[in-house]
């Protein structure tokens, strides 16, 4: 187990990269959380939470907007509000539970297990606690058993093969309303299309150009800040200059075509500061989602 010193103060190493690991995992569950509820009430979800739930968040919203001299991330999104008590009341939720078990394949008996399991590694890390080697195997099993369900959630959503370009759908309002916006591109200097399944409209936009540019997250969440509440999430291609708006299909439609007017707008989204160098409040906002070129494959 390696320990390493911070002055006085002798840190076990494993405490930090369990956090990570937690910090990772959590990510992922809001991230399902957020998409069951846009999918099945579009932008009203929030009139779906649980009134206590609710009731409790507003407060801390509000408290939070006090810590806005921290520079951190906004919590306007409020499932990143959550407490984990609340997350799993919010999964748990027998309107949207069957979504969640199809995305994720967990019972909710294992699921709620392995939540209460989860809780009891961040109270660990939350009261200082040093982890020891035996510690940190079985906290490690606990996050690989939940990576499970992260997997299976990526492999359906993130790298679904359900997605299908659908810009010639003459019944569906939207995809004719894309289709036109687009009939005079000059393809050479822009590039775009629409995709779609049964719950979900996806906007991409491909580099026309390899000039070693990435997706700036501060450009994009100020170009669609005034619609954000309708968008599932950005996603951003890891390697390339690309990304994608997704867009349930309970929005409606006259929202559809505003973000529709947005994404064709010819404005420069694009920085040459690699991810890693981009300001983390706008990088690691909970609307940006990155993505691997190829679905990632274990062999």
């Amino acid at each position: 187990m390696k320990l390493e010193f911070r002055e006085e103060m002798l840190i076990p190493q494993i405490n930090g990269e369990i956090y990570y690991s937690v910090y990772d995992l959590e990510n992922w569950l809001r991230r399902i959380c957020l998409t069951v509820y846009m999918i099945e009430y579009g932008a009203d979800w929030v009139n779906h939470v649980p009134k206590k739930i609710k009731d409790g968040l507003v407060y801390r919203i509000s408290k939070s907007q006090e810590l806005i001299y921290l520079d951190a991330d906004s919590e306007e999104n409020i499932i990143w509000s959550l407490t984990q008590g609340e997350l799993a009341q919010m999964l748990f939720n027998p309107n949207v539970w069957g979504r969640i078990q199809e995305l994720t394949g967990f019972t909710q008996e294992r699921l709620s297990q392995k939540l209460n399991e989860l809780r009891e590694i961040r109270n660990l890390l939350a009261h200082n606690r040093a982890l020891s080697e035996r510690t940190s195997i079985i906290a490690k099993g606990i996050i690989e058993s939940l990576h499970l369900l992260i997997d299976r959630f990526k492999n359906n959503f993130l790298y679904s093969n359900d997605m299908e370009i659908i810009e010639d759908d003459s019944n569906d309002e939207v995809c004719v309303y894309f289709s036109s916006k687009m009939k005079d591109n000059d393809w050479s200097k822009f590039q775009a299309f629409i995709e779609g399944d049964e719950s979900l409209y996806s906007l991409v936009c491909l580099p026309v150009a390899r000039d070693c540019r990435y997706p700036s997250a501060y450009k994009l969440l100020n170009k669609f800040n005034e619609v954000m509440e309708n968008i599932l999430s950005i996603q951003v291609n890891k390697t390339a200059d690309e990304f994608i708006i997704l867009i349930p299909k309970k929005i409606p439609q006259n929202k559809c075509l505003e973000i529709i007017d947005i994404f064709l707008e010819k404005h420069d989204l694009f920085t040459h500061k690699e991810f890693e160098s981009q300001h983390p409040k706008y990088i690691c906002n909970p609307k940006i989602w990155f993505y691997e070129n190829r679905r990632p494959i274990n062999e």
